[in-house]
């Protein structure tokens, strides 16, 4: 088996999901589906129970350093003992804090973290064990809804750290694809959105349509969910968006 550090440090993503009708953060490894599973077959779960949740679940002031700390030191116990296992995802909800590993060897896994536990009994914690990748791809692995969202929010921050003021409007570029019939539908319903072309259609499969927005996420990301539904009402595609940075 290749040597894989216990945590990847870099290529992290969060997002937000409603399950039992409470909100669910979820920070994974976005590079998770590069990984062979074959060498990782069980997934552990340690859940923390945090003391003193707010209204959405999730740990408050000092709690949430405490929490990252509790994470840090279990990670530095798994490496000293070069267990091989991988943190993946970090899920809280309802007042429970998961830190999700995929793992080769059980036996080697559940010494140091009995070992962790103890050291930090002031903490109610569990671990559950699943054969599997499943609770991976069920509870953490985003959707095709998640991950639009995650595309827009990774355009937004981008557009902001190279100097757009997010509240002027910018001329968005949604790009699409299809045949001809497709690409004139595609103009006509989202002409009668507020858009309009780019004008520098080449007679091509391709189409940029232009809507002038300010950097709001909820909004854009809104505007990326309507477009899908459209192209998949037409048979055609939906690849992204664009915008020059507006100061």
């Amino acid at each position: 088996m290749t040597s894989v550090p216990i945590v990847f440090h870099d290529n992290w993503e969060t997002y937000v999901y409603i399950a039992e009708d409470r909100p669910a953060y979820v920070s994974f490894y976005a590079g998770s589906d590069e990984i062979p599973r074959e060498d990782f077959p069980y997934c552990a779960r340690v859940l923390i129970s945090i003391k003193a949740p707010n209204e959405n679940g999730g740990p408050v002031g000092n709690e949430a350093e405490v929490l990252w700390q509790m994470e840090d030191t279990l990670a530095d116990a798994l490496a000293q003992q070069s267990v091989p296992c991988i943190l993946l995802a970090r899920l809280t909800h309802a007042g429970i804090r998961e830190l999700i590993f995929q793992l080769a060897d059980w036996d080697r896994f559940r010494r140091p973290v009995g070992n962790w536990m103890q050291q930090v009994e002031d903490y109610e914690v569990d671990v559950s064990e699943h054969n599997g990748w499943d609770f991976f791809d069920e509870c953490i692995w985003p959707d095709d809804e998640s991950w639009q969202f995650i595309y827009d929010r990774r355009v937004v921050t981008d557009l902001i750290e190279s100097g757009s003021d997010p509240e002027k409007e910018h001329d968005l570029e949604f790009v699409f694809y299809g045949d001809d019939h497709q690409v004139q539908q595609l103009r006509q319903r989202l002409e009668a959105r507020g858009y309009v072309d780019d004008g520098l259609s080449d007679g091509s499969d391709r189409l940029v349509m232009i809507k002038k927005l300010p950097l709001d996420l909820d909004a854009i990301h809104d505007e990326s969910l309507e477009n899908h539904r459209l192209c998949e009402d037409l048979g055609a595609v939906f690849d992204g968006w664009g915008a020059s940075v507006v100061k």
